[in-house]
């Protein structure tokens, strides 16, 4: 079981795993949670930090004389000794020590570079697509289409560019490849490679310019992962795209019956019928309503009762199977949605937990100075 959030019900531990349903619930631990990993809790006593298995155990235990809590990461517990953070294991063995005043500066730095990083490449997603468009309209070989020709290159120079920063520059290479974006990674990669083929010697003369300067367009592509938005989306295709394949699979039968059936029927007087492949395109333009009136009324001058054939397959299609496929995607988008949505409540709520336990932490500091500085008062006293 991986703990997604922990609360406390009474005098029970109570337990919550990834879809936000109850786990576990133990009882007698002594103390408050102040934090968690994927599968153990730590406990404030008052007196120690103990760490406490899934199943009730004390695995360690730090006197808070000594340490302060600071927070779990990645399963290693962050404490806070002296001018210093100190990293350990769920068993209390030390793995790392990060000095207090070099971490917040560092991550901020890096912060900030990596979101000036992201709205660059970003703008120049944007700036890339509207380059594309305007090219369209220009005649080939002109001064205008070759400054924006250059453009591009230069642009995608830079991307590859900055894949590069994010595969060599992060917290590792293999991080980047089986990380938590490990997939948005591989596509930004992916659409990288293929829109810069036009750099290396020799793909031209085999694919053609052409093909080249359309794979260059694949670029714009990588505005997908720089959307949380058109991520979420995303995420609802590939969710829904187990029911959709057996919705297809349907459309599939669909067209083939109908289509048998319209090369039997009126392939002998309609050049719209007169093999089953030209009998799929004309299902499609019905399906999509484009003159379907003109094409059955030509039916029906030659069959009266052709009406029934078209009609019958506008609802199966148009508007039974159709519909059961936006239908599919919405479900999907709006499940992904509420997954997104109960994370972000997760976070919301670990993130009030710790302001509660620094509110606490600075009133136990608070009552501490004021019984040091109780004794000096008398001491002057006498």
């Amino acid at each position: 079981m991986k703990i997604s959030y922990i609360d406390i019900q009474g005098s029970a531990l109570r337990l919550y795993d990834a879809d936000g349903c109850l786990a576990k619930s133990i009882d007698g631990i002594d103390g408050r949670p102040c934090g968690h990993g994927s599968d153990f809790v730590v406990m404030d006593t008052g007196k120690n930090y103990n760490i406490i298995s899934i199943d009730g155990q004390m695995l360690a235990s730090f006197n808070s004389e000594v340490c302060r809590y600071s927070s779990v990461a990645d399963d290693v517990v962050i404490m806070s000794e002296g001018n210093s953070f100190t990293k350990y294991d769920k068993y209390g063995i030390r793995q790392a020590v990060v000095k207090k005043q070099d971490a917040p500066v560092e991550n901020a730095k890096r912060a900030k570079w990596v979101h000036i990083g992201e709205m660059f490449i970003t703008i120049l997603i944007v700036l890339n697509a509207l380059a594309a468009g305007a090219m369209t309209y220009l005649a080939d070989d002109s001064a205008m289409e070759r400054g924006l020709n250059i453009f591009c290159d230069i642009s995608i120079v830079i991307f590859i560019v900055e894949i590069s920063l994010r595969i060599f520059g992060g917290k590792s290479v293999k991080n980047f490849f089986c990380g938590e974006d490990a997939g948005w990674n591989w596509f930004d990669l992916i659409v990288t490679v293929i829109s810069s083929l036009s750099f290396f010697t020799g793909i031209e003369g085999i694919v053609g310019a052409r093909a080249i300067r359309i794979l260059r367009e694949l670029r714009l592509l990588r505005v997908v992962s720089g959307s949380s938005n058109m991520k979420r989306i995303f995420h609802a295709l590939i969710y829904a795209l187990p029911q959709i394949s057996w919705a297809s699979l349907f459309f599939v039968l669909l067209y083939y019956i109908y289509g048998i059936i319209g090369v039997e029927m009126f392939g002998a007087f309609s050049g719209s019928f007169a093999t089953l492949h030209q009998t799929f395109l004309t299902l499609l333009q019905l399906m999509t309503f484009d003159d379907w009136m003109a094409l059955t009324q030509s039916l029906m001058e030659h069959q009266p009762w052709a009406w029934i054939y078209t009609v019958s397959f506008l609802i199966m299609a148009a508007y039974i199977l159709a519909n059961l496929i936006v239908g599919i995607v919405v479900d999907a988008l709006n499940e992904v949605r509420a997954r997104d949505e109960m994370e972000q409540s997760d976070i919301e709520r670990e993130f009030a937990k710790l302001a509660e336990q620094l509110d606490s932490l600075k009133k136990l500091m608070k009552h501490g100075d004021e019984k040091t500085d109780v004794p000096a008062a008398e001491t002057n006293k006498n």
